[in-house]
């Protein structure tokens, strides 16, 4: 590693580094996992390596960072619900005024000192990026004023760069970052794109769908794809005059779930999708939804699901890097350069179609002659 690499190591991890000092390395090291540039992603490989060996070589699930991701579409209202579940969960906005909001039911009232509240929180917002451009506005964080502000939490915009998912390619790198900044829980919010996005639920251990009023209407559409994987379903906005519709969207969600197939049991065992309703402006239901969110996360401790599903999510993960590191390689070698250029040619005649064009690629290589290199 160079010198500034270590410097930000040490300051990602170390016990006595001033909270201004190290959000500034967080902010350094996520920066670096996310470059494109040669140089900066052999840097960020070994940071991430050093902090595996280090600092997250044995973590367990009951200690290491709970990670939550918001999904939902545009217009749900993720970031500020999010703002008003941050500021709850640590109890009090940067003034140092409490916000911490009580669960009044029967059960809350009982449940409520066995409630897991983490006393750091951060926050990685994806904004969509342009298709065209490349760019991104990376304005969810201006929904986010008190808690992007609170020294307890980090709050980190990053752009999609058009990767499908709901997430970037490097979320999963970044929340192992934030593992090793001692963050005891770390929400992704997703771009907000539909069906795409369930590929967040193989970057954290619960899946939380949030719509808005009325959302109920299309559930065989864009959405029918992420409400299968959700663990929790929230409807926002319920409050005002759209109180009423948010009571029949969540009847029509309660029965829709009732029906479909689950394709997560062996994880999560009995545990029954709740849906509820909440209002981020009026902030009700938001205490009984964390009670639920901790409920839940005990219960997958318990079980060992948990820990199962971080083996799946690294499998998976490992698959997707690799793909991408082989592409890469294959951009830049000179031969496939070559051929590729004659295939462009080719389809613009018309005289082959993509397929043929992959195929033809794939056929320039011996694949039955590689072998690995001994170690």
């Amino acid at each position: 590693m160079t010198p500034r690499t270590k410097q930000i190591f040490e300051q990602l991890t170390g016990e006595d580094v001033p909270a201004v000092v190290k959000r500034r390395a967080v902010s350094k090291a996520v920066t670096l996992v996310e470059s494109t540039d040669d140089l900066r992603r052999t840097q960020a490989t070994l940071l991430l390596q050093h902090i595996t060996h280090t600092v997250l070589s044995s973590p367990s699930p009951s200690t290491s960072t709970f990670r939550v991701g918001i999904a939902g579409p545009p217009g749900a209202g993720k970031s500020s619900f999010i703002e008003t579940l941050g500021l709850h969960v640590l109890g009090e906005n940067p003034e140092g005024r409490k916000t911490r909001l009580v669960d009044e039911s029967r059960e809350g009232r009982k449940n409520n000192k066995e409630v897991w509240f983490p006393e750091s929180l951060s926050v990685l917002s994806i904004d969509p990026s342009s298709t065209y451009s490349g760019g991104s506005i990376l304005g969810d964080k201006t929904r986010m004023p008190d808690l992007s502000r609170h020294p307890s939490c980090f709050v980190r915009p990053s752009p999609s760069s058009t990767n499908l998912g709901g997430i970037n390619a490097y979320t999963s790198d970044v929340i192992q970052l934030m593992t090793a900044s001692n963050y005891e829980c770390c929400v992704v919010e997703t771009v907000g794109v539909g069906q795409s996005e369930v590929e967040v639920d193989k970057a954290v251990d619960m899946m939380v769908l949030i719509v808005p009023p009325g959302g109920g209407d299309d559930l065989q559409g864009s959405k029918k794809g992420i409400v299968e994987v959700a663990d929790m379903l929230i409807i926002n906005k319920a409050d005002g005059a759209l109180l009423s519709t948010a009571q029949h969207t969540c009847a029509d969600y309660r029965g829709a779930i009732r029906w479909q197939g689950r394709g997560k049991e062996d994880l999560r065992g009995d545990w029954k999708v709740p849906v509820m309703l909440v209002s981020a402006h009026e902030k009700t239901g938001v205490a009984e939804m964390w009670r639920e969110v901790s409920n839940f996360r005990q219960k997958m401790i318990e079980s060992g699901g948990l820990a199962m599903k971080r083996v799946e999510q690294g499998r998976y993960w490992t698959d997707k890097f690799l793909k991408e590191m082989i592409a890469r390689k294959l951009e830049k070698d000179e031969s496939i350069l070559e051929k590729r250029e004659k295939l462009d040619r080719a389809l613009a005649q018309g005289a082959i179609t993509p397929r043929m064009a992959a195929t033809q690629l794939i056929d320039t290589f011996d694949l039955d002659d590689l072998q690995l290199k001994k170690t």
